[in-house]
């Protein structure tokens, strides 16, 4: 039996096929967040012996951005890209004076954050694992990445539920992290007597947009 060479024009034929497959394989959709409609903060709650005469604290995010891609496939091929300006931090307490509330801030950035020296907050994912389809467009999942905080990278596990359609995505969710795990100290006055705890939680309402 003789074998008859392969032309030319059906290796073309081929590698078009094989590129095409490959592309369909690697379709996604990216969406840009929308920082105006969307929120972020975190909660600190306040401990220690007069802790009563304390309060907690809510701390809004206000300059962040970032993207996130969407695989065809499914949510689990997504991955997340995340950017926040700590010195974009505020205070959201209503509770202290003006007067305290500009201490909380001073003491936030200089001493705590060190927002001078650690100018970016970042989180990078790595996987989405543990995908559940709860709707249509809906979905729960953990996103699995490195934040980098006060210098240092920590691998965490943040679950998420997210509405995704082509056009627009909204995740919410929330996450504990410890300070201390990024080399941060815990803000305390009067020798310790009050101060915040060190497990503070994160809270987002991400809306991100179809590119």
């Amino acid at each position: 039996m003789k074998i008859k060479p392969i032309n030319s024009i059906t290796v073309i034929v081929v590698l078009l096929l094989l590129s095409f497959a490959a592309t369909a394989q690697t379709k996604s959709r990216t969406y840009t967040i929308a920082p105006s409609e969307s929120d972020f903060w975190v909660f600190a709650g306040k401990s220690g012996l007069f802790s009563a005469l304390a309060h907690d604290h809510e701390i809004g995010v206000k300059s962040f951005g970032g993207r996130v891609v969407v695989s065809e496939a499914g949510a689990s091929g997504g991955s997340l890209e995340l950017d926040i300006d700590a010195k974009s931090l505020v205070v959201l307490d209503k509770k202290p004076s003006e007067e305290d509330k500009k201490k909380i801030f001073n003491a936030m950035h200089n001493e705590v954050l060190e927002s001078g020296s650690h100018q970016k907050i970042t989180f990078k994912s790595v996987s989405v694992s543990g995908v559940k389809q709860t709707g249509n467009d809906n979905y729960s999942f953990v996103v699995n990445g490195d934040l980098t905080l006060h210098g240092v990278t920590k691998r965490i596990a943040v679950p998420v539920t997210a509405t995704i359609t082509p056009r627009q995505l909204r995740a919410t969710g929330k996450y504990a992290l410890k300070q201390t795990d990024y080399g941060i100290k815990p803000y305390s006055a009067g020798g310790g007597t009050i101060k915040v705890k060190n497990e503070v939680v994160v809270n987002f309402n991400i809306v991100a947009k179809a590119s």
